[in-house]
């Protein structure tokens, strides 16, 4: 039996993947401690995992790029949170992180501990052979290809950009004696022994310049239970049944903090269709929801549950919600507005899976682009035919094998 430590920041989305492996490892005889903030306590009980509540003081919610890294790379955040971490890796076998577990990169080099990186998606692992979108290049980036001109060039910026926006991360390991030439949002991330990516290959292939060993999964399938109840689920589904399948909308990333603007472009767009909306959203926005019989507002389900009822997901775009989709067989209508949302709409639009909408709200335009995706009678056969392979997809069984492969 070994000990592993997982290391992992973020939402729901980031750390689901890494709660499924650790679920994993668990049922395998192994002891794990997760290292997260406190919302995730409910998921380390679920799993059976020691928790080891790693919050920071938040830092000011800000729209631009430098405000967004500031609030994960605070350098004394940054250091609270190594010391935090330290003792806890020492007794540990391997070290199991995600993409902002920055301290535990640092805490690995520290102590030189064994180390496996998990990528929530493949903004990530960005390659030149299959170039991303990025956040705050997309707009440039779609001049360049209405010019013929090679999007690999933009790998280069977004690295440039991000390191000179990172010093606080390398100015704290040279001061702790772990300073490196690494890139501190990539290479100093990876792993020399294993890199996970726990997305579904009907996505994209394996790249040639991928950090070696990187191991792409299939999807990480993780089922909440402490999200939801069965009373609403019932509730929705008497609701959905009552006539043609709704569209459900959920919001996620940073629209799910903020999401009106969201859910009344997309209520807007079924309205002009006549279709029923199912909004996700946290009980204290329902009274702010349009009202009437063709809207059904709910708290969180489990998209297990949720996704099945629907004619079409309109979501922001987040791994873990797209492939909740594709394994419910139902196309997604996306619009991106934040981080890997982008890349991740780009993969599902090249894989047939999914359509995106235009960044400027248009009721009629978003409705006709609703209507074309319900019409689409090839995408929806080839979605049936792809969801069985999709909820066949194990992505923590492979990853734990990969994991007892280097312990």
């Amino acid at each position: 039996m070994a000990h592993i430590l997982i290391v992992g920041k973020g939402g729901f989305g980031d750390l689901f993947p890494l709660f499924s492996i650790g679920h994993g490892l668990r049922a395998r005889g192994h002891d794990v401690t997760v290292a997260a903030e406190s919302h995730h306590a409910a998921a380390c009980a679920q799993i059976g995992a020691r928790h080891v509540v790693l919050d920071t003081p938040a830092s000011p919610r800000a729209d631009s790029l430098r405000g967004q890294l500031a609030a994960t790379l605070d350098p004394a955040a940054l250091a609270a949170e190594v010391r935090a971490l330290e003792p806890l890796a020492r007794g540990a076998d391997l070290m199991l992180g995600n993409q902002l577990a920055y301290a535990g990169a640092i805490v690995r080099d520290l102590l030189g501990k064994p180390w496996a990186f998990c990528a929530a998606s493949p903004l990530a692992l960005p390659s030149r052979r299959d170039p991303p979108l990025w956040p705050y290049l997309r707009h440039v980036q779609a001049a360049a290809a209405a010019l013929g001109l090679p999007q690999s060039v933009f790998v280069g910026v977004a690295r440039v950009g991000s390191r000179t926006l990172m010093r606080a991360q390398t100015r704290l390991r040279r001061e702790l004696g772990v300073a490196s030439r690494a890139h501190p949002r990539f290479e100093a991330l990876y792993s020399s022994q294993l890199n996970l990516l726990p997305v579904s290959p009907l996505l994209l292939p394996p790249q040639p310049d991928w950090p070696t060993p990187t191991r792409l999964t299939g999807f990480a399938w993780f089922e909440s239970n402490f999200l939801g109840d069965q009373r609403l689920a019932d509730a929705l589904a008497e609701y959905a049944a009552a006539g043609s399948a709704p569209v459900v909308l959920a919001p996620g990333g940073s629209s799910r903090a903020d999401p009106l603007r969201f859910i009344q472009r997309g209520i807007a767009a079924c309205r002009v269709l006549g279709r029923r909306a199912i909004v996700v959203a946290a009980p204290r926005l329902h009274a702010a929801l349009p009202s009437g019989d063709d809207v059904r507002p709910t708290s969180y389900l489990p998209y297990a549950q949720l996704f099945g009822q629907a004619a079409v997901v309109l979501h922001s775009g987040g791994i873990g919600t797209l492939g909740w989709a594709m394994r419910a067989g139902v196309p997604s209508l996306l619009l991106p507005g934040d981080w890997d949302q982008y890349d991740n709409a780009r993969l599902a639009r090249r894989a047939g899976v999914a359509e995106v909408l235009g960044a400027d709200a248009n009721p009629r335009h978003d409705a006709a682009a609703l209507d074309a995706l319900l019409g689409d009678a090839a995408l929806h056969a080839r979605l049936r035919r792809l969801a069985p392979q999709v909820a066949a997809e194990d992505g923590a069984a492979v990853a734990c094998d990969a994991i007892e492969a280097i312990i």
